[in-house]
C-alpha cells in the first residue's frame, strides 16, 4: 500500500513538470550497483560523490562504512571497503579539488576528512566560531578554493571554514523558513540554501543575508533533501527524495524539467538520497530506498 500510495504521488507531481519547460537534463539509465567487491550487499546507501577521473566512493550508510569504485566501461567497478574506523554514520560525501574526500558522519555531526589514498586525515571542526559558540552540522559542501560551507541547524546560519576550520564567515538562516535541508555553491561563489518545506530556494551573494532565488515550487516537487550546483552551466539540480527525482532548476531560478519517478524497478528512485555528477555527463545517484547507485548518463 505504501508503495501504491507514494506512486500516486509521485503521478501527480509529474503530470504539471512534463508540461513546463522543456528540460535541460536528460538521464538515460545505464546501469546499477547494490554489492561490494565481495558480493556483499550493500544496504540503505545516503552518499556518493564522484570526479572527472573515474573515482567513485559510495556512503553505505546502512552498513556503516565507505566503498571506492572506478567507473569503466559504462559500468561500476570494485567496491573495495574503506575501513574508517573514525566515521560512525557516513551520510555525505564530496571530493575536494585536491582528490581528498570529505564525509559527513550523521550521528556525530562531524566532517571528516581523508587522504586520496583512504586514510583517515581528521576532523574539520570549526574554530572561532561566535553567537552561538555550539552548533549542528546537517550538511556541507567543498568549494573550488578547498573551503568549506558547513550547514548548521542549530546556529540557523551557513559557516564557511578554510580546511583547518578556521571560521571565515557565517550567514543567518531567512527569517521564517521552514526547514532548511541542503545547501549549494554556484559557480559563481553564491551560496544557495533549499528549504524541504517550503519548497523554495534562497540566495546569498557575497555573504549577503538570504533572499528568495525561486517562486513556491510545490507543483513540481514533494520533498526534496539535496542540492547540488553545476560547475559548467551554472543550473542548479534538486534531489526529490519524497517524490524520487532529480528536477533541474536554472541559475535565475526557473524551473526547467523533472527527471525520473518514484519506484523500485530498473531507472526509477524510492527515496534517494544524493547525487553527482561529472564532466563527461555520467550521473550517480545513491537510491536509498532501493539499496543500490544507479548510474545515468546525460543524453542531452
Amino acid at each position: 500500500m505504501r508503495y501504491l500510495v507514494h506512486l500516486a504521488l509521485a503521478l501527480v507531481l509529474v503530470v504539471p513538470a512534463a508540461a513546463g519547460a522543456a528540460d535541460s537534463l536528460k538521464l538515460r539509465y545505464l546501469g546499477s550497483i547494490s554489492t561490494d567487491e565481495k558480493d556483499g550487499a550493500v544496504k540503505s546507501p545516503e552518499g556518493v560523490a564522484c570526479n572527472d577521473q573515474g573515482d567513485v566512493i559510495v556512503a553505505d550508510t546502512g552498513n556503516s562504512r565507505l566503498l571506492r569504485y572506478t567507473f569503466q566501461e559504462k559500468n561500476l567497478k570494485g567496491g573495495a571497503v574503506l575501513k574508517v574506523d573514525q566515521i560512525v554514520a557516513p551520510v555525505r560525501v564530496q571530493y575536494g579539488p585536491k582528490g581528498d574526500v570529505f564525509v559527513l558522519d550523521g550521528k556525530l555531526h562531524k566532517v571528516g576528512r581523508l587522504n586520496s589514498d583512504g586514510s583517515f586525515a581528521g576532523f574539520v571542526e570549526p574554530v572561532g566560531v561566535t553567537g552561538p559558540a555550539k552548533y549542528v552540522i546537517r550538511s556541507f559542501k567543498v568549494d573550488s578554493a578547498n573551503n568549506l560551507f558547513l550547514l548548521d541547524i542549530l546556529g540557523e546560519r551557513v559557516l564557511k571554514v578554510d580546511s583547518t576550520g578556521k571560521v571565515l564567515s557565517q550567514i543567518a538562516f531567512p527569517k521564517e523558513y521552514g526547514l532548511i535541508s541542503d545547501l549549494a555553491i554556484t559557480i559563481a561563489g553564491d551560496v544557495i540554501l533549499l528549504d524541504a518545506v517550503k519548497s523554495v530556494l534562497y540566495v546569498s551573494r557575497k555573504d549577503a543575508a538570504f533572499a528568495p532565488l525561486t517562486k513556491d515550487l510545490h507543483d513540481f516537487m514533494n520533498f526534496a533533501n539535496y542540492i547540488t550546483a553545476s560547475s559548467r552551466s551554472g543550473d542548479i539540480y534538486l534531489v526529490d527524495q519524497d517524490g524520487g527525482a532529480i528536477i533541474t532548476i536554472g541559475p535565475d531560478g526557473s524551473f526547467l524539467g523533472r527527471q525520473l519517478a518514484l519506484g523500485w524497478r530498473t531507472g526509477q528512485l524510492y527515496y534517494p538520497a544524493q547525487v553527482c555528477f561529472t564532466k563527461n555527463g555520467e550521473v550517480f545517484i545513491a537510491d536509498r530506498g532501493n539499496s543500490r547507485v544507479q548510474i545515468f548518463e546525460n543524453a542531452k
